[in-house]
């Protein structure tokens, strides 16, 4: 008997560390060095520079004769960085920041080790020293814009002799990503997110930069879960950075609007830059956001480019944002001169992706690169040009055709048929007619396949919406940006007025965003009555304007949240979390309105149709036959909730006891009571296409 009670003891802990450590905190399969560069980044500008290839030797010596690059300094490490308000010193901060970057790119290219060591002594220095960032709500900006850059350096020094790796992602755990870039982008025990203020009040530029630091902290450190709120963010973050937000207006001519165009040209370009940071940083680690939403980013970046090199000939969508909670509106009418044709050395970066990588035709963003050909590096005589690194001439310049394997990342809603019931009424999205111009309104749920809408992964997070019973798709009538844009039907064109994206809004709402204008579906006048107009409206964050998704009929699998390698399957007609599933139609279901009631869900097995996941007496999940009765219908229909763990995610309740939720243990499936983050993250699933 002490043999077995040890040996379970052992076994426990065991189980217990398992779990422990996937939950995000071991290594994991990131590509090393793999934030701005790779080694083979670092092999292709050695072989260039020693061969004395152009453009690659022009932007070396820019390297080389930049005063930053010197290996004679002696680091300024201090504990408290200020930036704004009294007793700003973030200068100490991000030159020795860009001293070490640039030493360690010598050390990389020519094998010098007195570069090394003063790149290496920097960071150990700061790693050893700095507690606090702080000062005014700029102490946000210091966080990201130095974190990402300082994260990006220390993966390219991570195995340099001497280095101190631990001390320094310990250092940029404590100091940048928790008390800051996270507490800024989605809220934490330091604080709500974006320091307290509405939602939409910090420009564009403030969620860049933290999710340029959250993704190379994520990467540095080896937390894939850091890394993935980042790339989250990206694609559906609620503030103004991610990429709706920040690229409200698709416009034609392959164009698109960028947030702070009617700002200032130097903030434009400085998003412009850091937007193109994370999405080289997620391509090196094979997540394809350049690409992300049909390349929108592109088309920015393409009329950013445009204006910038002298072009008036852009147009320009009137864009609001909210700035407060008591509804006041921020209003520009027209782009922004102020700052234009500022050389910003962040082009080549986007240029040789676009068109070297991919084979693209962007020309305004290859004039401007050639305008800006050889990129430099920051100068201490403007503060503003360590917002970003630079030397993208040397970094980045890459063959013709050089192509790459990163991939798109899934979509967040798996293809199926939907009722689309908005918050505010309970009421269902309606299509009031069967032919092109049919108005679209809200009217209380019948089941009518007017009321059922076919929803269709077109790549890259956006999909198109077609009405069940005509066929017709949902439309923006007449392409419009407008407050007020009707929604209809009308024959499949193609047009991104007929592409949607579904962005998490919490509770397990979306908001339903046609990708031209970024303006979701609202119900006018945020009307309860049957029969009200919906409309597309500037999100002012109104229940009129969020969605849940009941499915009809949709084919999913069920990813488990902190076993992420794992889905649910039958084995023998036990529910389990597996790894590796064969055959995978075990792990595939076709998720339908719920036996019970319509409003709840039941998973049916695609590989043994009339089998459903049923909770048995003894909270145990199986894969019984339905025998038609009510006794079976309720223990095989669920409440789909939004995730405990993450609200951006599902967890599922018994339909007949809300205190009990699908859950594994030891990989089992249960429906159980319980709570904390462990049981939290047991409950929580992701449902991807099959």
């Amino acid at each position: 008997m002490k043999k077995i009670l040890a040996f379970s003891i052992i076994l426990c802990l065991l189980v217990s560390m398992i779990g422990f450590v996937k939950e995000g905190q071991a290594a994991t399969d990131f590509v090393h060095p793999g934030i701005l560069h790779t080694q083979a980044d670092f092999d292709r500008m050695k072989q260039m520079v020693n061969a004395g290839t152009q453009p690659y030797l022009d932007g070396y010596n820019q390297l080389v004769n930049s005063p930053l690059s010197s290996s004679n300094w002696t680091q300024r490490a201090t504990a408290t960085i200020t930036r704004g308000g009294t007793g700003d010193n973030v200068s100490l901060l991000y030159i020795d920041v860009a001293r070490a970057y640039q030493n360690a790119l010598l050390w990389k290219i020519t094998g010098n080790t007195a570069n090394g060591d003063t790149a290496r002594n920097i960071l150990n220095a700061w790693s050893s020293t700095l507690t606090t960032v702080t000062g005014d709500a700029d102490r946000y900006l210091a966080a990201g814009l130095y974190g990402y850059q300082l994260a990006n350096v220390s993966e390219i020094m991570r195995d340099y002799p001497g280095f101190n790796v631990t001390q320094m992602q310990t250092m940029l755990l404590n100091v940048f990503y928790k008390p800051l870039n996270e507490r800024f982008l989605i809220g934490n025990e330091y604080g709500a997110d974006h320091n307290d203020a509405f939602i939409q009040n910090y420009r564009a530029n403030w969620d860049l930069c933290n999710m340029a630091a959250t993704v190379a902290i994520g990467i540095f450190t080896d937390r894939r879960d850091i890394y993935n709120i980042g790339i989250e963010y990206f694609k559906h973050g609620a503030g103004n950075g991610s990429i709706y937000n920040a690229i409200p207006f698709l416009h034609p001519g392959g164009l698109a609007q960028w947030e702070e165009s009617g700002r200032d040209q130097a903030h434009t370009q400085m998003g412009i830059g850091l937007m193109a940071a994370t999405s080289e940083m997620a391509w090196n680690q094979g997540d394809d956001l350049y690409g992300w939403a049909n390349n929108r980013f592109m088309r920015a970046a393409e009329y950013v480019a445009k204006y910038n090199n002298g072009d008036d000939n852009v147009p320009f969508a009137t864009y609001e944002r909210g700035t407060s909670t008591n509804g006041a509106i921020q209003t520009e009418t027209v782009i922004s001169s102020a700052s234009r044709n500022e050389l910003r050395p962040v082009w080549e970066m986007i240029y040789n992706h676009y068109a070297n990588r991919k084979g693209l035709s962007v020309p305004n963003i290859a004039a401007r690169a050639q305008l800006v050909r050889p990129e430099g590096g920051p100068n201490t005589q403007y503060p503003s040009t360590f917002d970003q690194s630079g030397l993208g001439t040397l970094l980045y310049t890459r063959p013709s055709g050089s192509g790459g394997t990163a991939t798109l990342p899934a979509g967040n809603i798996p293809d199926g048929t939907y009722r689309f019931i908005v918050r505010l009424s309970g009421k269902a999205m309606d299509a009031a007619g069967t032919s092109n111009g049919a108005n679209v309104q809200q009217w209380t749920s019948n089941g009518g396949t007017n009321q059922q809408w076919t929803v269709t992964h077109l790549g890259g997070g956006q999909y198109s919406v077609k009405d069940v019973r005509s066929g017709l798709s949902l439309d923006v009538a007449s392409q419009s940006l407008d407050n007020g844009g009707n929604l209809q039907l009308w024959s499949s064109n193609g047009g991104d007025n007929q592409k949607f994206a579904f962005i998490p809004v919490g509770s397990g709402y979306v908001r339903i965003t046609p990708v031209n204008s970024n303006k979701p579906a609202d119900v006018s006048n945020a009307s309860t009555a049957d029969g009200a107009n919906v409309q597309q409206w500037r999100y002012a964050l109104g229940t009129n304007q969020q969605w849940r998704l009941e499915p009809i009929s949709v084919n999913v699998r069920l990813q488990s949240y902190n076993y992420p390698d794992r889905y649910v399957r039958h084995s023998s007609y036990r529910a389990q979390i597996d790894a590796n599933v064969t055959p995978v139609q075990d792990s595939q279901f076709k998720m339908v309105a719920g036996l019970a009631d319509s409003s709840g869900v039941s998973f049916e097995s695609i590989n043994f149709p009339g089998r459903f996941l049923r909770v048995r007496s003894n909270g145990e999940v199986w894969l019984d036959q339905n025998d038609s009765t009510t006794t079976f219908a309720n223990d095989a229909t669920f409440r789909r909730v939004a995730g405990l763990a993450d609200a951006q995610k599902s967890s599922f309740q018994m339909w007949t006891d809300s205190t009990r939720y699908l859950r594994h243990s030891n990989y089992l499936l249960y429906a159980q009571i319980g709570s904390g983050s462990t049981f939290n993250a047991d409950a929580t699933f992701t449902e991807v296409t099959p």
